[in-house]
């Protein structure tokens, strides 16, 4: 078997993910949310989305317009953000655990921010060239998982080092700042 297409994928995807926003939200949900739940959300968002962009490719596009993906993604940041700030503290959280699902919730926001990305075009792009849909899944997924997980993990110590009160408003401020910008983007660019 030829592994060059597996690297290559690999490669290429993880550095379009360096500091792509959704590695940024998986920073953010890494101070908020236990370790292995942000782990294998991203890791499950990012299989799903990979083998979309081998199997469907620019399908995904024709279907659900970019502005609406876009839109989806921004407010989700704002809501998240806002989330932040008036949400109950986690001594809270824990006796109300019943009351929410954070992978699903995690999922869910990395699929739609990640939705129609640039490492999502890449993998479409790779798998056509290599006609190795398999390598290629492989490779963008094990990517993903790489930078993601970078973030993940430096998000534990950020939280060991720098209060969480200070921690509760950066975050939310970057999550507000990335749907504010991502808002901004899709409507100047919808308007003359």
């Amino acid at each position: 078997m030829n592994l060059w297409p597996l690297l290559i994928t690999f490669a290429i995807i993880a550095s379009a993910e360096l500091g792509d926003k959704t590695q940024l939200l998986t920073l953010g949900f890494s101070t908020r949310f236990p370790l292995w739940t942000v782990i294998s959300a991203v890791s499950a968002a990012s299989a799903v989305l990979m083998a979309l962009a081998v199997i469907f490719g620019g399908v995904i596009n024709q279907i659900i317009p970019q502005f609406y993906m876009q839109l989806a993604a921004g407010s989700l940041f704002i809501f998240f953000g806002i989330l932040t700030i008036f949400g109950k503290e986690k001594d809270e959280s824990i006796s109300n655990k019943n009351n929410s699902n954070p992978f699903l919730f995690i999922f869910s926001a990395f699929f739609l921010a990640e939705l129609g990305d640039k490492t999502q075009l890449a993998t479409f792009a790779l798998s056509a060239q290599y006609g190795t849909p398999f390598q290629v899944w492989v490779g963008a997924t094990l990517g993903m998982i790489l930078i993601n997980g970078i973030a993940v993990f430096a998000g534990l110590w950020i939280n060991k080092i720098i209060p969480e009160k200070t921690i509760k408003y950066a975050g939310a401020a970057i999550f507000i700042l990335f749907g504010v910008f991502t808002l901004y983007s899709i409507f100047s660019n919808s308007f003359p």
